[in-house]
């Protein structure tokens, strides 16, 4: 999906000011809660070594689902980010019915600056697309998508 080009901007820009402050943001994915994909933003400073498009791939279809488990662990409505870090970068999850946002960063990143610039900023600046997007669905499926309302 191409987003407007005045939102994909607007993620540009997060991406780089994020990345000013040492967030090491390589992309942004956007997903539906059932792992569709919505959108991707990628950093441009990241061009020189491309991520694996199969992996972005699993990433959505496989990750984003997950965002609906929370609720039989017990966790509720109160988790909206998940951190991942592992040897060679960090996944954060935000959950923000009915997307989910995907966040890679570098294995050097600065993990505050992309949970206190970054993600505050994408929530913001995706309010409308998650409204216009829960509007659309029929009552009997907000039901079921609004975990993370």
């Amino acid at each position: 999906m191409v987003f407007p080009t005045n939102l994909q901007n607007t993620l540009e820009q997060i991406v780089e000011r994020a990345n000013a402050a040492g967030g090491g943001i390589r992309v942004i994915l956007l997903s539906t809660a059932e792992g569709v994909p919505l959108g991707r933003v990628y950093s441009s400073a990241d061009q020189a070594s491309p991520l694996d498009e199969e992996v972005l791939s699993n990433i959505e279809s496989t990750w984003a689902p997950a965002s609906k488990q929370f609720p039989l662990l017990n966790m509720g409505k109160e988790v909206k980010v998940v951190t991942a870090i592992y040897d060679n970068r960090t996944i954060f999850h935000v959950y923000q019915a009915p997307v989910v946002v995907t966040l890679l960063v570098g294995m050097n990143a600065n993990l505050g600056a992309v949970r206190s610039t970054a993600i505050p900023l994408l929530k913001e600046v995706l309010e409308p697309l998650c409204a216009t997007l829960l509007n659309s669905l029929a009552p009997a499926q907000v039901d079921q998508q609004g975990y993370y309302q």
